[in-house]
């Protein structure tokens, strides 16, 4: 005890209140950061209350949705929600998972920040990033069940959660045919999941395969089975940051994973930000491109500085206060040990005269 306040007598005899104010700092970012986790998210059961304004504001005959995914906690995200609210034709969306890097509270945060700004409602299913490391909790807490149906008009809508990249699982599947039986009293069945059945890259013969799918292709060759027995109208996944819209062993598919998150190869054919807009016509479905302001498909170094900027202005904005935290730490450490070499420098020998 006598040696550790030696130690401090000597370390606040110079530069004091600079050193204090140091210390102050970092004991008021730790305690705002410590008291902020003791607040959990508010938000809770999002999806049940946006379907709820998604039937107050439907009429009867044609309806428009957009479709979206893969945001990522991305500043890019913000730009299509933007667009979003731009666009007068729209009754609600449909984001296809993926909305945060990692599940934690400070991610899921930021996503809903970003969208409490997108005026149409909107509902969510589970990606493998939102419920990483087997922790789905947070995601169930604030959007509700990881999959369910509802039906507009003559659509039947089924959400589905493939977040594990692997299956639906059995309670799961036996829910699906159900719901997919149900859906042959209406004209059009619409089914949506994250992680496409097939990736729509891996054509026949390619030297390369990119296989960013199910990685149990026997559960997708029977999910597929499932999808064209029932004449599902169209498959919605993500998954794959890029746009795809082809009709695939017999059952139309849409990719669409450009709300935000890093762009995945330079084809300006399939690789922009983007969201699809879908309308239901008592005729036909038609689906139409919507491209956002900032398509630039970059290769090369410029690709990899595209991505590193992208994630270190995601990561600042939400670790900001951990980052000026260590910063401040770091500070402290470095004027301590110069205080230290400075001491040991001047100090007098033992035995030497006052």
């Amino acid at each position: 005890m006598e040696k550790l306040t030696r130690l401090t007598t000597i370390y606040f005899r110079r530069r004091t209140w600079f050193r204090l104010l140091l210390i102050v700092l970092i004991l008021c970012f730790w305690a705002y950061i410590e008291i902020a986790d003791l607040f959990p998210i508010e938000d809770h059961d999002l999806n049940f209350q946006a379907l709820q304004r998604i039937e107050q504001r439907y009429e009867k005959g044609p309806l428009t949705f957009a479709f979206l995914a893969d945001a990522k906690n991305s500043p890019v995200f913000s730009d299509v929600v933007r667009k979003l609210n731009n666009d007068q034709t729209l009754q609600f969306a449909i984001i296809g998972g993926d909305l945060v890097l990692y599940p934690d509270r400070d991610t899921f945060r930021q996503y809903l920040d970003q969208r409490r700004e997108l005026q149409i409602p909107n509902l969510t299913l589970p990606g493998n990033h939102d419920v990483a490391f087997h922790n789905m909790d947070m995601y169930y807490h604030i959007f509700g069940r990881m999959y369910y149906s509802f039906v507009l008009g003559d659509a039947k809508f089924i959400l589905l959660d493939n977040s594990n990249e692997t299956s639906l699982g059995d309670e799961q599947e036996a829910w699906l045919e159900k719901e997919l039986k149900d859906g042959l009293r209406y004209k059009y069945r619409f089914v949506f999941m994250h992680v496409p059945l097939w990736d729509p890259r891996d054509k026949p013969g390619a030297l390369v395969r990119y296989a960013h799918a199910l990685k149990d292709a026997d559960v997708a060759r029977r999910l597929e089975d499932l999808f064209l027995r029932y004449r599902v109208t169209t498959l919605f996944t993500s998954h794959i940051h890029a746009w795809y819209d082809e009709t695939i062993h017999g059952l139309h598919t849409i990719v669409s994973g450009g709300a935000g998150a890093e762009l995945v190869g330079k084809d300006p054919e399939h690789t922009f930000y983007h969201y699809v807009r879908v309308t239901v016509g008592e005729q036909k479905v038609t689906s139409e491109l919507v491209k956002i302001d900032r398509n630039i498909t970059y290769s090369g170094m410029k690709k990899y500085m595209h991505l590193a900027g992208l994630y270190l202005l995601t990561f600042g904005r939400i670790y900001m206060k951990y980052v000026l935290m260590g910063f401040f730490i770091l500070t402290l450490a470095v004027d301590g040990m110069l205080e230290f070499l400075y001491h040991r420098k001047h100090r007098r020998p033992a035995g030497a005269e006052k």
